[in-house]
This record gives structure tokens, C-alpha cells and sequence, in this order.
């Protein structure tokens, strides 16, 4: 146990360390300005994604350790050349998977690189064990709303991106002196239109540390050198199918209503959280305006009134009516887009 304490004290201060790097401010300006285009708040998403990941970091580094994971810093640089290749053919092939198994095949094949394979692979089953929590506790956080179409259909759903930078300690020599800190970016996109998204998130999170975990299992073991790089591969080829086909086949949860607008999601500290509006209901009428698409509730929400009497309804209770009377905020509905 006091081994641990002092893994986590001296992999702390490397990782408090390499937050002033150039390198790591760097990788951060990247993810800020990702985060600018597809996110309301860049900088809280970008704060808490350095947060994350420095936990994520923490994690990682232990379990190489107990696991007795040796690499250089040549083996990252390596899969970095990879992933770049790959990334030319899709960005979904921008993942330690893929080019982490790849760099491991070729060694197997043409004897180059000079890497450990087996080392190689159960850092693409941690880093991938790591990702699958911070999805689960990071996941949804910032999560967009977002308009599919499905056949013929306006469905209404929720997209998901994350980024997280890992910094890893590595420890090189006998007596562990010698610490290397390294970053490792674990990139999370998704989207659904069946499921609200912490659920989402952490069925997604369930099935990536199952993966991660199989993998790592297989590399331990040591059956066929060539084993663990193909399950990789086609385990992840897998999951990302198998979620794709079930978003399509499974009855949406927010589909386009006959009348009013479908409620996709409520801002914090607004009317409608105050009245109890949820995700999925279905706005039909406003202080007797009755309410047909986004306009409409934009126009209700120019107005700016004190008195709000709204009219909705709920899977659970039908029919609901709530009035609102207090202090002037927003309205806080966002909504469906009716296809016209």
C-alpha cells in the first residue's frame, strides 16, 4: 500500500509538471478551439476535459505499473505516424486500435518497428479501459441537441464530443528514477436518438470497458502474438457497427409530434424547469398561442412576460397544464424543428 502512495504522489507532481509544458499548453489551445465548434461553453468544456483527463492519467499510470508495462517514448511516436496515415482515410481511425494493432502487425510481419507487442497492446487495452470510465462519468456532459433525419422522419437526438488529454508517466530504469511524461489524447464522439444520454453514455462506457478488459485479458495470456492486434481491430469495427445499426432500427425517442413541438431538452434555471417540463413532452399551447414550431416559441420568448400558462403534454401524466408567475427569465425550451 505505501507503494501506491508514493506511485500516486510522484505521478501527480509529473503531471502538475507537464500542465506548464509548451506541448501541453498546445494540445489545450487544440481541444479549445474543437470544443468552440461544436460546444456553448469552449472553456468550462475544455477545463474540465484537463481535469478528467489528469484523473484518467492518474489511473492509467498505475495500472501500467502493476501491470508491468514497459514502453519508450519512440513507441508512441510510432503509432502517432499511423494514426496520422490513417486519418487521411477517416478520422474515426484517429484511436490507439487501430494504429497501435497496425505498428504491432507490422512488427510481426516485416520485423519493423522494434517495439514490445505484447507491452504495445496492453496499452491499447488500458487506455482504452481509462476512456470507457470517463465516458461513463464525463460522457454527456455538454452533450448537443440535434435534428436526424430517419426515412422520411425528423427525429429529434443528442451528439456527443469529448476530448481528453492523458498525461502518462512512464517510469524507465530499474529503480524507477527516471520518470517520462507523454500525452495521450482519447477522443469520444457519438449520438443517439433511443436513449437519453447518461444512459447513452454509460451503456457506451459498459461495452468499451468490456472490451478493453477482453483485450487486455488476450494480450496477458499470450496465446498468439497476432491474436490481440486483430481483436482489436475488429472488436472496435464492431462496436462502432453495432451501435450504428442499433440507433437505426430502435424507435427513436423524440420523434416529430402531429401538433406542437417536441421538447429535446430544458436549460438550467429556466420556466420550464421550474413547471416541470421534461425531455420528450410535447408543448401544445402558450398563454393560448398555440405553439407549432420554433418561431413560435421565439416569439413567446421576445415578449418576456411575468405570467406564463402553459400547456403540454406527457407520456406519464397527458395532458398537463402549469402556470408560471414570478421573476422574469427564459422560457428555456429547446425544441424539435418541425419539418414543414
Amino acid at each position: 500500500m505505501y507503494g501506491l502512495y508514493q506511485i500516486v504522489y510522484f505521478t501527480i507532481i509529473d503531471i502538475l509538471r507537464i500542465l506548464r509544458s509548451p506541448f501541453f499548453i498546445l494540445i489545450i489551445i487544440m481541444i479549445y478551439f474543437q470544443y468552440r465548434k461544436n460546444t456553448k461553453h469552449p472553456i468550462l468544456a475544455t477545463a474540465t476535459s484537463i481535469l478528467y483527463g489528469m484523473i484518467g492519467g492518474l489511473i492509467a499510470t498505475v495500472m501500467f505499473l502493476y501491470l508491468q508495462v514497459y514502453l519508450i517514448p519512440m513507441d508512441y511516436i510510432y503509432i502517432l505516424i499511423v494514426t496520422i496515415l490513417l486519418s487521411f482515410i477517416d478520422t474515426r481511425f484517429i484511436c490507439f486500435a487501430y494504429g497501435g494493432s497496425i505498428v504491432v502487425l507490422l512488427n510481426l510481419i516485416f520485423g519493423f518497428p522494434n517495439i514490445d507487442k505484447y507491452d504495445l497492446m496492453q496499452l491499447v487495452a488500458v487506455l482504452h479501459i481509462v476512456e470507457a470510465l470517463l465516458i461513463i462519468l464525463n460522457g454527456d456532459y455538454q452533450k448537443e441537441t440535434r435534428q436526424f433525419t430517419l426515412g422520411y422522419n425528423s427525429v429529434g437526438g443528442y451528439t456527443f464530443s469529448r476530448i481528453w488529454p492523458l498525461p502518462l508517466v512512464l517510469f524507465i530504469g530499474d529503480t524507477m528514477i527516471k520518470p517520462i511524461t507523454i500525452v495521450a489524447l482519447l477522443n469520444y464522439g457519438d449520438f443517439t436518438i433511443s436513449n437519453y444520454p447518461k444512459e447513452k453514455t454509460t451503456k457506451s462506457g459498459i461495452v468499451l470497458f468490456l472490451y478493453g478488459l477482453i483485450l487486455l485479458i488476450i494480450t496477458k495470456l499470450r496465446i498468439n502474438p497476432y491474436l490481440a492486434p486483430i481483436v482489436a481491430i475488429i472488436g472496435h469495427e464492431f462496436i462502432i457497427h453495432i451501435n450504428k445499426y442499433r440507433e437505426k432500427t430502435r424507435t427513436p425517442l423524440f420523434g416529430d409530434p402531429a401538433e406542437g413541438v417536441r421538447v429535446l431538452d430544458i436549460k438550467p434555471r429556466s420556466i420550464a424547469r421550474k413547471i416541470g417540463i421534461s425531455k420528450g413532452d410535447i408543448i401544445l399551447k402558450i398563454n393560448e398561442t398555440s405553439i407549432n414550431d420554433e418561431k413560435d416559441l421565439q416569439d413567446i420568448e421576445e415578449i418576456n412576460q411575468d405570467i406564463y400558462k402553459v400547456k403540454f403534454f406527457n407520456i406519464k401524466k397527458g395532458i398537463v397544464i402549469k402556470t408560471y408567475k414570478g421573476k422574469r427569465k427564459t422560457l428555456g425550451i429547446i425544441s424539435l424543428p418541425r419539418v414543414l
